[in-house]
């Protein structure tokens, strides 16, 4: 193999050798420039390659052929290989990218940046210290040089601060070495921590001031503002080296020194860390400028890491990994964004909306962002969940919980961002150029970050078990998403019903997996037959649906929390791009991905409790939590509820759903929200053999019956039909959770009704609604009327929906009702019960307000001739009216076998079945009777009608003979416009949005604290020198 010494030979060499070449062609300068960093980038590979293929030793060079202290020694080791590798690989891509801005600065500005990428080399890899302090200080020249290549005041100021900080912090660091080498006698690092100066007075300072200096190279709050800047004003191929490559040397250098501190000092890294992570990511919750907000999640990934290494003492063998799964996340991630903001050329996070005029960017930006964030598949999922896992291990709660908030406020202001760039509007933005140089390394960087994890997922327990086989399918989908809708649509219907055939079969004998498992694979096929409606290409539409199920179906096939939790996240992905991709669905979006969020969080944190203790990852230990059980069930339930809506959760769903393209809206209602309820089973499941969850359960029941009324009463007072549907959505997950609440057999039938109910009648309500909005362009009820006759097969999915949904008889509805009334009896919850059955007398009062409001009354003019739904919507619903039909006929089919299921866990009040009668211990209930007399005297009214109104003369709309006067146009009056005002006075305190406005409240306080504290960054040199100096008098009297 290639010595590392050659990494230093080639660089210097082909750096002064450029510099014989200043008046040649700079073409055959570029070329040796990138020669060199291509061979160093091997160099590193090499060594990375055998030392995790074989077993390679490290290994020490030594300069001048003698042994240190006569010399300054080198080593590599794996390490060493793994920095000097992304060190090497960010300098080569970085040249590419910046080939022609370094060809028009010349040969000086190419020979500063190999001097550059060769100091972090040696940075890593030397065990001598003052080797390290003159290494840094080339790297600090060459960066304040680099900074400096874009002429302009800005970047000038900006690197005159960098040199003001930098020159700070080289005056500690040599003190310090200075100091050290006084109580030591020697300046190798590995004689410096045999040596354990530390016990002296004047040792432990001098310790401090290394250490400290390496901490402010890292850019720790809020001795930053330096950095900020430079981040914002330099070259954007410059800041994703200084982010990417500088800061992860800086990084490793910190690492190698910490020993000669000892143990005391780790905690002091955490503690610098988190308040760096945590701090950063709050003060960029308000930062407009994309390249400064990159600056500040910069600093905040850096501050995880430093947290990360102060509690490596705690987090035993997985240390490393959870290093590696982050610090390449950021890497991959924070360069390729940095990149693309040099392709945009656009600072303004809203004028990023451009991007979308190369929707491969978009894909691109799309990955990154995902990434920094920690969802699957990235590395950063699987090493935050290694993170909060070992953690949670050690009973470290406290750190779990400003890890994820930071994690969260991260997440806050790279949606924000993410959000402008898909949805706002970019057609007076200008057209942009994507030059080969600067796209190559931004792809190579965002297809590593998907191979690097999913070999990581390897790396940790659980990880082999992940089923990638749906991920290769989106994949694929992405392949093909130049394809014509119809293809692609028949493609992914295909894949779906393969999954299933395979799938459902196993499921079988577990009845509640079965049941979710047809609602998510055979609902999945179903809701996408409409997507044959649509025209053109959909690009992006597929892979994103795809991946919504991919993660629905984890759900039900994962038998350990990992696999769990993977497949939530998966989820939440393919769901938000669902979303959002509406009109106006941008705040809607927006405000779903922070909820998924805060609750997969609330998730993640309760599972890391639950694994406390115990050696498995099955899913089972949630049966068997040792410690802090209701803390486990409670975050559980709170981030289960994200999902079903549950008031004070639920502020998300009615625009996510109203403003959502026709066909996603039911796949948002009846299926994405059946994985909360899905989560809720699993819960309840492993709470009910805990002796105290009482508390926990009743609860539950009150939060189920506060949700029905509230959502309920929401929907009776709205005038957009798809926003009634939404809020009635909330309501009917309402009865849901409370009928899980139960905990009994007959509660648990109750809810497993609904839930196969709310699937049919929402999807089937959603269609034929959606149908009609895309024929009548509008989503306000008050603007149609009077379209019975004009698209007859609507109306009657939508009578058959609302009889369903309002629990009338003969319909399945009334199967949910009647179970109901007896679980509540039997329970003997009598209060809770009131309110849920106002609540459904609310549900007939909305049920009645959107088929009066959109198919009767007065028909407007411009709807005379509106044309029937698409054929497309028609198919599916009409086969959710069979499985309506059917389910009403012979519920005992679907409803004996889960009872008889759920007999195992609750054995008492068992629902007993006599052919088609079902009794209970309060009465009985035969669903084919009623449906047969229902049906006998719907049909003998219908004949006595028309037998007495047989001579009647059908009148028109406007026929002034038999209207006495003449009749105003219906475009000026709808009798159902504001239809229960009456009855607002004795409801409005249940309507008002009190807890949007909380909500709100709490966002304005934290962006309110996230501007005042941004003051202290004033643009001043000379401030941020003072706030290194106090930041460093202040770490050294908290420690002495």
């Amino acid at each position: 193999m290639v010595a590392p010494i050659y990494i230093i030979a080639i660089s210097l060499g082909i750096a002064f050798l450029i510099g014989i070449f200043r008046k040649s062609n700079k073409n055959v300068s570029g070329m040796l420039m990138l020669l060199a960093l291509a061979c160093m980038s091997f160099i590193s590979a090499q060594w990375f390659i055998s030392f995790m293929t074989s077993t390679q030793s490290p290994e020490y060079i030594y300069t001048a052929g003698f042994k240190p202290p006569f010399s300054i020694n080198l080593l590599m080791g794996l390490n060493e290989s793994f920095f000097t590798l992304i060190i090497n690989l960010a300098a080569f891509l970085g040249a590419i990218y910046l080939y022609n801005d370094l060809k028009k600065q010349g040969t000086n500005a190419m020979s500063v940046f190999l001097g550059f990428a060769m100091a972090l080399n040696v940075m890593v890899m030397t065990r001598d210290i003052f080797n390290l302090y003159v290494f840094l200080e080339i790297v600090s020249v060459a960066t304040a040089g680099l900074i400096i290549l874009d002429k302009g005041l800005k970047s000038t100021s900006a690197g005159f601060k960098y040199m003001i900080a930098t020159g700070i912090i080289s005056s500690l660091l040599l003190i310090g070495i200075v100091f050290a080498y006084n109580y030591s006698g020697t300046l190798n690092i590995d004689g410096l921590i045999n040596a354990n100066i530390g016990v002296l007075k004047g040792g432990a300072i001098a310790i401090f001031l290394i250490l400290i200096a390496i901490v402010l190279e890292l850019k720790p709050f809020p001795a930053n503002g330096w950095a900020l800047d430079v981040y914002q004003a330099a070259n954007p191929g410059i800041t994703a080296l200084i982010s990417a490559a500088s800061a992860s040397a800086s990084f490793y250098v910190l690492y190698k020194l910490l020993p000669i501190a000892g143990e005391a000092w780790y905690p002091v890294i955490a503690v610098l860390g988190i308040i760096t992570f945590f701090s950063s990511n709050l003060l960029g919750i308000k930062q407009t400028n994309s390249k400064r907000l990159l600056g500040y999640s910069s600093i905040g990934q850096i501050g995880l890491l430093l947290t990360v290494l102060g509690l490596s003492p705690h987090l035993g063998n997985n240390f490393k990994f959870i290093i590696f799964g982050l610090l390449i996340s950021h890497y991959f991630a924070k360069a390729g964004l940095f990149w693309l903001s040099g392709i945009i050329k656009t600072e303004n996070i809203r004028d990023w909306a451009a991007i979308r005029k190369k929707p491969f960017l978009l894909f691109f930006m799309g990955t990154f962002i995902f990434a920094l964030v920690g969802f699957p598949p990235f590395p950063s999922f699987f090493a935050k969940w290694q993170l909060i896992m070992s953690l949670s291990n050690v009973g470290m709660y406290g750190w779990v919980v400003a890890i994820l908030l930071g994690s969260l406020f991260e997440g806050v202001y790279l949606f924000r961002w993410f959000g402008y760039a898909m949805k706002l509007d970019n057609e007076k933005l200008p057209s942009f150029k994507v030059p080969a140089n600067k796209i190559i390394p931004v792809a190579l960087f965002a297809l590593s970050i998907y191979v690097v994890g999913y070999f990581s997922s390897s790396m940790i327990e659980g990880g082999s078990t992940i089923n990638y086989i749906p991920l290769f399918f989106v994949a694929f989908l992405f392949l093909i998403d130049f394809l014509p809708v119809i293809i692609k649509n028949s493609i992914a219907i295909a894949g779906v019903a393969y999954y299933a055939y395979n799938l459902l079969p196993s499921l079988y004998d577990d009845k509640l997996r079965f049941i979710f498992g047809v609602i998510f694979l055979i609902g999945g096929i179903i809701l996408l037959i409409p997507g044959y409606s649509q025209k053109g290409k959909r690009k992006g539409f597929y892979p994103f649906v795809i991946l919504m199920y991919a993660g629905l179906i984890g759900l039900i096939e994962a038998s350990n929390i990992l696999q769990f939790f993977f497949a939530w996240e998966l989820m939440t992905m393919g769901s938000y791009i669902l979303i959002i991709r509406g009109k106006k669905s941008m705040p809607h979006g927006y405000s779903y991905m922070l909820f998924s969020i805060g609750g997969a969080y609330a998730i993640l944190a309760g599972l890391g409790i639950a694994h406390a203790g115990q050696a498995l990852l099955s899913l089972n230990i949630l049966s068997t939590v040792t410690m802090y059980a209701p803390w486990v069930y409670v975050l559980l339930a709170i981030g289960f509820m994200t999902k079903t809506a549950a008031v004070g959760f639920h502020i998300w769903l009615p625009g996510a759903h109203a403003e959502a393209e026709s066909d996603v809206s039911p796949m948002v209602s009846a299926i994405l929200l059946k994985a909360g309820v899905f989560g809720f089973v699993v819960l309840m499941l492993a709470m009910r053999t805990q002796s105290n969850i009482y508390p926990i359960a009743y609860a539950l029941g009150w939060l189920g019956a506060i949700t029905a009324l509230v959502g309920n009463l929401k929907a009776s007072f709205q005038e957009d039909a798809k926003r009634l549907l939404a809020w009635s959505s909330i309501g009917q997950l309402g009865y849901i959770l409370f009928a899980l609440a139960f905990m009994t057999n007959l509660g648990w039938l109750t809810a497993m009704t609904y839930s196969i109910n709310h699937f049919l009648y929402k999807s089937l309500l959603f269609l034929a609604i959606g149908g009609v909005v895309l024929r009548v362009r509008t989503h306000n009820m008050y603007e149609m009327g009077g379209l019975i006759k004009r698209m007859p097969f609507s109306f009657v999915a939508v009578l058959i929906g609302i009889i369903a949904l309002a629990g009338i008889p003969p319909l399945s509805g009334f199967a949910g009702k009647w179970l109901f009334y007896n679980a509540i009896v039997l329970k003997g919850w009598y209060l809770q019960g009131v309110i849920m059955f106002f609540s459904g007398i609310i549900a007939f009062l909305y049920c009645f307000q959107l088929i009066n409001s959109v198919f009767l009354g007065q028909l407007k003019d411009k709807h005379r001739h509106v044309k029937e739904a698409s054929i497309w919507f028609l198919i599916p619903e009409y086969i959710l009216i069979a499985g309506i039909m059917f389910f009403s006929v012979k519920p005992g089919v679907i409803l004996k076998p889960i009872g008889d299921y759920l007999a195992q866990y609750f054995p008492n009040n068992v629902l007993h079945w006599v052919g088609n009668t079902a009794y209970s211990p309060l009465g009985y209930w035969n669903a084919t009777a009623i449906i047969q007399v229902v049906g006998v005297m719907f049909v003998v009214l219908i004949l006595w009608l028309l037998l007495v109104n047989r001579r009647n003369t059908k009148i028109k709309q406007f026929n002034m003979v038999y209207a006495g006067e003449r009749p105003f146009r219906p475009e000026l009056t709808h009798n159902a416009y504001n239809l229960y005002s009456g009855y607002y006075k004795g409801v409005w305190f249940f309507v008002i949005p009190w807890v949007t406005y909380c909500w709100d409240s709490i966002a304005d306080f934290t962006k309110a604290s996230s501007d005042f504290l941004r003051r202290i960054y004033n643009g001043n040199g000379q401030s941020y020198a003072m706030h290194i100096i106090l930041f460093v008098a202040t770490v050294y009297f908290l420690l002495f």
